[in-house]
């Protein structure tokens, strides 16, 4: 039982290690793609203000 559970947390902690950069360069990925489309979106308003 308790080398279940050492194997377990061991497997639990590798995939952390492996998975969370991945998931954190997603989420910093899309995180800049709103950014641009903000910023795209306010040019727009302000060009529509003008008019």
């Amino acid at each position: 039982m308790q080398l279940f559970l050492l194997m377990f947390g061991f497997a639990v902690g590798v995939f952390i290690l492996y998975y969370l950069p991945i998931i954190a360069m997603d989420l910093h990925k899309s995180t800049k793609q709103n950014e641009v489309i903000i910023k795209l979106l306010e040019k727009k308003i302000v060009r529509e203000e003008e008019r």
